[in-house]
């Protein structure tokens, strides 16, 4: 089913089909899709204070929404061919506002996992549809920074402006915020109709299959990198306050944390403003060489100094380096869906790397758990740049190496 196409509805309209003001406002529904999971600590902790459940079951809403997330986004992988993408985002969007519309009148716990766990779905389509609009445009990773931006923005930004008013008003404030950023995403759908790349064939003018696409080790490995790269940021940011608590005081952490959310935003800022001049080898060189660094020098844990830089630098490097490794499995998706699972690749690995860093750390200390990290991005580098050069032949008119 053919997208048309935004200009083709404004005839004469000098917009570029993606420039920033399109990748902005794609990126801004996109975003509506992820709000959820950028406010998702104030959610836990008010449905525990205010909505009186035990972290357990608060925890179990909140696993029920990511899976959905999660299963949409598979489901969009399959329904990417079959269905026009402002068509998907518009479904996405409804089924959003009305699981949090509904989540406003539910208080049982097995009612709202479910509604919330439907509203995943809704959200997975929508961010996917995001992510598989920027895979068809002539540099895909200006899209997927601009979403990052706005996630590292966006966390806390919306923290902020919603924690006096949820602490007042309790959970309803939260999903009312979701209903708002919900309506707010139509603005973009229309942007989301054109692409400025061809969908792409199996080189024999017949369309490969999803299950044919992943007959190429490229594609495995490059989905492998993405994943041992989350794996190993998720693991530093779940714990930068225990490796940093011996240093400084607690205050001063909290204040680090926060400094070092907001500069993943000029990471993926800069990644806009290069452009593929520098192709994909040069800069994922920088920020996976660069992490490591970053890693090994926050490893001794001796300085205050040394653990305020390393973490600001990583989390820079993290928004920096991800949209090029997206970009590389952009580079062999011919219609968007390996793009989808790729954000699924994201999603589960930010909520496996907590889980293994801490079994490091219970294990053998702060240290090892650094170390698990470093082994992660070392073989994240491994795989990633023979990946890179294996694909400089795909979409040669796209970009550079």
């Amino acid at each position: 089913m053919r997208d048309l196409s935004f200009t083709d509805r404004w005839p004469g309209r000098k917009l570029e089909v993606d420039g920033y003001v399109a990748t902005f406002m794609v990126a801004l529904s996109g975003f509506a899709g992820l709000t959820l999971l950028a406010v998702l600590p104030l959610w836990v902790s008010s449905l525990i204070d205010n909505g009186h459940y035990s972290p357990s079951s608060a925890g179990q809403v909140a696993s029920f929404n990511l899976l959905g997330t999660a299963v949409g986004m598979i489901f969009l992988a399959w329904l990417i061919r079959r269905r026009s993408r402002v068509r998907i985002a518009l479904a996405g969007i409804a089924i959003l506002l009305i699981a949090n519309l509904v989540s406003l009148f539910v208080d049982s716990l097995h009612g709202l996992m479910i509604v919330q766990g439907v509203g995943g779905a809704g959200a997975g389509l929508l961010a996917g549809t995001a992510y598989a609009w920027s895979a068809k445009q002539r540099f895909p990773e200006r899209g997927y920074a601009m979403l990052l931006m706005m996630q590292f923005l966006g966390t806390g930004g919306l923290i902020s402006l919603l924690a006096d008013p949820v602490a007042a008003h309790g959970t309803e404030v939260i999903y009312l915020c979701l209903v708002g950023c919900s309506l707010v995403s139509l603005l973009g759908v229309p942007f989301m109709a054109h692409q400025t790349l061809p969908d792409g064939d199996a080189g024999d003018g017949k369309a490969a299959s999803m299950l044919a696409l992943f007959a190429d080790w490229r594609v495995w490995s490059a989905l492998l990198a993405i994943g041992l790269f989350e794996l190993a940021n998720g693991g530093v940011w779940a714990f930068m306050q225990p490796f940093g608590e011996h240093l400084i005081s607690a205050d001063t952490i909290q204040y680090v944390i926060a400094l070092t959310g907001a500069v993943g935003a000029p990471g993926a800022l800069a990644v806009m403003l290069l452009g593929p001049r520098f192709g994909h080898t040069k800069p994922l060189c920088i920020g996976l060489f660069g992490s490591l660094a970053a890693v090994a020098l926050l490893l001794p844990l001796n300085s205050a100094t040394t653990y305020i830089l390393s973490t600001l630098l990583l989390n820079f490097l993290w928004a920096f380096t991800l949209p090029y490794l997206q970009g590389v499995l952009a580079r062999m998706d011919p219609h968007g869906e390996l793009t989808t699972i790729g954000g699924v690749v994201i999603m589960s690995s930010l909520s496996f790397g907590p889980s293994l860093i801490g079994f490091g750390i219970a294990t053998g200390g702060l240290h090892l758990g650094l170390v698990v990290v470093m082994v992660a991005f070392a073989g994240c580098l491994a795989i990633a740049l023979p990946t890179t050069w294996a694909t400089r032949e795909l979409d040669p008119s796209r970009r550079n190496v």
